[in-house]
């Protein structure tokens, strides 16, 4: 007669140096079904941040937008004396707009000025400069500072190792399991792969909206170097793992 075996497992708690396992769970008819997780946290070696430089006028677009190249060149040029390209560090344009501007009163609607913006993207490892680097474009005519994410240049590896890892945990997490109920393992049924990747640490400085304080008589000479802390980024590793059994 074919044995009909349930098992349920909770709250098992294994570990791998810093690393911890999540709890082995249930079971179809002579099945025996494992999770396991791994995790880590890593330092953070690569920088993002965008930089905004806009300008308005409220009678020529084509002055907005000579005002704008002239303070994006030089916000671009000053970049990138601070930044390795030798290292794989890039500035790029993410993003231009150039917009007429309007204000309704009731349903009518009235022209108020032309747009332009601007939008580039710092990518730097060297994370120690990002405070030079905000303090220099605000300095030359950036209007705005935003979506500092930091990550890790070498995310796979990490996930490959955790992965590993996370496998492990699951195959032991098994022959506990199997040992305590007074059964075998055949082999693994099926194998999945949980996708929690999460290489970005999606911390956001708050934009600087210099236009507002320029209007209140402050320069960019008054602004102090901002502080920015990476802290670390968690990557973790899911598996769930089928394993026949007899």
């Amino acid at each position: 007669m074919k044995k009909k075996i349930a098992i349920v497992l909770m709250g098992l708690i294994l570990t791998c140096g810093a690393i911890h396992a999540q709890n082995a769970t249930y079971e179809e008819t002579n099945t025996l079904m494992v999770s396991a997780n791994a995790t880590k946290e890593v330092t953070p070696d690569t920088v993002e941040v965008n930089i905004e430089v806009q300008t308005e006028n409220p009678k020529s677009m084509q002055v907005a937008m000579n005002e704008n190249n002239k303070i994006s060149q030089e916000v671009l040029n000053g970049l990138n004396e601070l930044i390795d390209k030798k290292n794989g560090d890039y500035v790029k344009t993410s993003d231009y707009r150039a917009d007429s501007l309007y204000v309704y009163n009731g349903s009518k609607r009235s022209f108020d000025k032309y747009q332009v913006t601007n939008m580039v993207v710092v990518h730097t490892k060297s994370i120690d400069k990002i405070p030079a680097i905000i303090e220099k474009a605000i300095k030359l005519g950036a209007s705005g500072v935003s979506n500092l994410n930091f990550s890790v240049s070498n995310y796979e590896q990490y996930r490959e190792e955790l992965l590993t890892c996370a496998i492990k945990k699951a195959e032991k997490q098994a022959k506990v399991a199997a040992t305590a109920s007074g059964v075998a393992i055949k082999n693994v049924k099926d194998i999945t792969i949980i996708n929690n990747e999460n290489g970005y640490a999606r911390t956001r400085y708050a934009a600087v909206n210099l236009k507002a304080d320029m209007s209140s008589g402050a320069s960019a000479e008054g602004f102090a170097t901002p502080s920015i802390e990476p802290g670390v980024i968690k990557i973790q590793a899911d598996v769930r793992i089928t394993y026949s059994i007899k």
